[in-house]
């Protein structure tokens, strides 16, 4: 890394992070460069003073309070452009959340609330979701504020109990229609049966055996003509490395092909399998659609 670079990306950090014009800069560092991964990188990360504070995004991810990265009160942050009212750590969680990454969970709000309104759109009577790793549920808020809410009924499932207490004070509102289990989806069991399935954030973090057999489960918990839409960040994702190295934040990121091969070794049709994204192209949604009587292929 040459002198030049070095000196601007001190003179950042001795700046308490950067300012607007500096994003192209450090983007083209941090997303672009084969250098990010550099020794004196590594240096500058591990005395990052916002990344070892909780009133941080990112440092809010490489902590992770509740153990795990993604949790619902960092994904609640995102979804809401927060930034820390620490003077010290303002400009950095701007940076963070101008990210595309972040900019691409805001986005799958929208695509989820389109395909609810879509899905809406074809009955005349209420609709039954089932919403996996519910987290903060912001996006279950924002469609119950636009529709009438007796046409939605909600079941969140959430292994984090913090998150479903989190999601109850979220949803105060419309809590008549939503039922809320603190479960693992692998331990769920239901004779209910469902319209939608919705997870937008948890399937990335899923080998491929467990995304196969939780995608299985799924299915015997649909109902005929029903809806599956799994979210999973596409490996063209500009913002890995900055989540990588200074959030410590892994996911399992898949191609297109990759999310509708899986869905055919669940054994789905083909013809019932299709990919939609959202705007930036980041994020990923492999969408199942039983319009074919709700029948899979022989496995």
């Amino acid at each position: 890394m040459n002198i030049t670079i070095r000196r601007k990306l001190l003179d950042i950090i001795n700046n308490y992070g950067p300012e607007e014009s500096e994003y192209e800069f450090l983007n083209s560092l941090l997303i672009k460069n084969k250098l990010v991964r550099s020794n004196f990188i590594q240096n500058i990360i591990n005395n990052l003073e916002y990344l070892n504070s909780l009133e941080t995004i990112m440092g809010h991810s490489r902590l992770k309070p509740f153990g795990y990265s993604g949790d619902f009160l960092l994904i609640e942050k995102i979804y809401k452009n927060f930034t820390s009212y620490n003077s010290k750590f303002e400009k950095w969680d701007k940076y963070s959340i101008n990210m595309p990454a972040a900019q691409a969970v805001r986005n799958r709000k929208t695509i989820f609330k389109n395909l609810i309104l879509e899905q809406l759109s074809k009955t005349c009577e209420s609709i039954d979701l089932l919403n996996v790793a519910s987290g903060p549920a912001t996006d279950i808020k924002e469609i119950y504020e636009i529709i009438d809410p007796r046409l939605l009924q909600t079941t969140c499932i959430d292994s984090e109990i913090k998150a479903i207490d989190y999601a109850k004070i979220n949803l105060h509102k419309y809590l008549k229609n939503i039922t809320f289990y603190n479960v693992n989806i692998i331990r769920f069991r239901s004779q209910k049966l469902y319209d939608v399935i919705w997870s937008a954030g948890l399937f990335d973090y899923f080998n491929d055996d467990i995304f196969i057999k939780v995608l299985k489960q799924f299915k015997d918990l649909l109902k005929p003509f029903g809806k599956i839409i799994i979210g999973n960040f596409c490996k063209s994702n500009p913002t890995k490395d900055y989540m990588e190295l200074f959030g410590n934040w892994y996911l399992i990121h898949r191609t297109e092909g990759e999310l509708k091969e899986l869905a055919l070794k669940a054994g789905f049709l083909e013809q019932s399998i299709t990919i939609i994204k959202e705007e930036l192209n980041i994020n990923l949604f492999l969408v199942i659609d039983l319009d074919y009587n709700g029948k899979m292929e022989s496995s």
